[in-house]
């Protein structure tokens, strides 16, 4: 009997014209996550966006604002013609006094990046014309746009160990995304201090990016602690950089890998490189 219904509700869903009364959507959004569940994205999709546009904006503003039904669009904007899309984009301070601080910007650009970024930016083999997407993607939609484009070409370069051109768009990127980052920080900046030698990128990876991060979201993370200390060590406050690594030993005291930093802080302390000085990086 259970299939039963639930199949009734999938057809009154999709039926033309969308008739049923407003009590019929109620168990919409818990179907849309069981299909995503087993897999079936393309009708889980189907059925959010019947909801929205059915549903959701035939509600009175008020009614729309709700967190529930922002959340609802917001995990499901894939594109940004839609309607979900263009009410985020044009009320972004609502949209973020409802479900928090940047979630408008989030959604937003994840909706950007799955329409307009090619997926063979995570191949390093793959030619593409960055001038022409920053462009398009930049004039559609501005400095969110350019977020987009600056986080894809930073990852794009990592992969394909290009550490001059990843140097200056972690740069880029975190110069506009510090506060709203849609990647680990902490693991695009290892290897920015492993294989980076720019002055300038260092200074500001330590003195800009980590230092917020460890302030915001590392306080109890010790890989981060690490990431931090070898990066003051690189830039030249080795004192700051033995007390940090101090507290990195301690956190991982008894573990596996323990050596790993207590090595390190034994460099720092001697004065000697704890980064490869090998020619291997181009800088």
């Amino acid at each position: 009997m259970k299939r039963i219904v639930l199949g009734l509700a999938l057809l009154s869903l999709t039926s033309l014209g969308f008739a049923q009364k407003k009590t019929d959507y109620a168990t919409v959004p818990s179907l849309v996550k069981e299909a995503k569940e087993k897999g079936n994205a393309k009708f889980a999709d189907s059925l959010a966006q019947d909801y929205i546009n059915n549903y959701l904006f035939k509600l009175k503003e008020e009614q729309l604002v709700k967190k529930d039904n922002l959340s609802f669009i917001s995990e499901n904007m894939n594109t940004t013609d839609s309607r979900g899309f263009k009410l985020f984009f044009k009320q972004r301070s609502k949209i973020n006094s409802v479900l928090g601080p940047d979630k408008a910007e989030y959604a937003i650009r994840y909706a950007i990046a799955k329409q307009f970024i090619p997926k063979e930016t995570r191949e390093n083999s793959a030619v593409i014309n960055w001038e022409k997407l920053e462009y398009t993607v930049t004039t559609k939609f501005g400095a969110l746009g350019q977020e987009v484009v600056y986080g894809s070409k930073m990852q794009y370069y990592f992969n394909a160990k290009d550490w001059n051109n990843y140097g200056k768009y972690y740069m880029l990127y975190f110069e506009k995304a510090l506060k709203r980052p849609e990647y680990y920080v902490n693991n695009l900046t290892w290897p920015l201090f492993e294989n980076v030698n720019d002055p300038k990128v260092l200074k500001f990876a330590c003195d800009v990016v980590m230092k917020y991060a460890m302030d915001e979201w590392y306080q109890n993370d010790p890989e981060a602690h690490d990431t931090y200390a070898n990066l003051l060590y690189k830039t030249g406050k080795t004192a700051q950089a033995i007390k940090w690594e101090e507290k990195a030993v301690q956190m991982k005291k008894g573990q596996p890998d323990e050596k790993v930093y207590t090595d390190a802080l034994d460099k720092m302390k001697k004065g000697l490189p704890t980064w490869s000085t090998s020619t291997n990086n181009n800088n």
